[in-house]
């Protein structure tokens, strides 16, 4: 019987640094994710067809949540802005800005960890709709360790690239 590898996600480093003088609330809604990310098991892409799932490599906590309050803590450390919440939620503040991410491909296949997601950013005040596509190649080892290192090189810059946007459109 072999034992139990258990893995999470750290939050990826903020390198940048903006400086927005009014920035609105910021709601983040819930990152949703490819199915093969949410069994619990770390998965690998073996060939264009074939998902493996290894069965003594497992993530420590729910993806979804654990990303979604990743880029809340991106958003909020880029900005030097506290005001940014996972969306819905149950404040009485107003939303001026509501962010949802859309995350196609985020699995290692090869030597590389490949992530592509599509972002949309809602002006709510203006009623402006910013949309962007993203894809990122990172290398890793085959190895669950590299793979997961090079997941969390991936996702940090995904997070950069959306703190990007936001400080480009407001």
């Amino acid at each position: 019987v072999g034992s139990t590898h258990y893995y999470m996600l750290t939050g990826p480093t903020v390198t940048q640094r903006h400086t927005i003088k009014h920035l609105p609330v910021i709601g983040v809604e819930k990152i949703s994710l490819p199915e093969y990310m949410l069994r619990g098991e770390v998965a690998t892409q073996l060939s264009p067809t074939q998902i493996h799932y290894s069965s003594s490599d497992e993530w420590v906590e729910d993806m979804e949540d654990s990303l979604t309050q990743q880029l809340i803590a991106v958003i909020q450390k880029s900005f030097n802005h506290p005001n940014v919440y996972a969306y819905p939620w149950g404040l009485s503040k107003q939303a001026g800005i509501k962010i949802k991410i859309s995350i196609s491909k985020f699995i290692a296949y090869g030597n590389y960890v490949y992530l592509d997601a599509t972002w949309k950013i809602n002006d709510l005040r203006r009623g402006k709709e910013y949309n962007r596509l993203f894809s990122v190649k990172v290398p890793s080892g085959k190895d669950t360790a590299s793979v997961v290192a090079g997941m969390n090189k991936a996702f940090g810059k995904m997070a950069q690239g959306v703190a990007s946007d936001l400080n480009h459109r407001f």
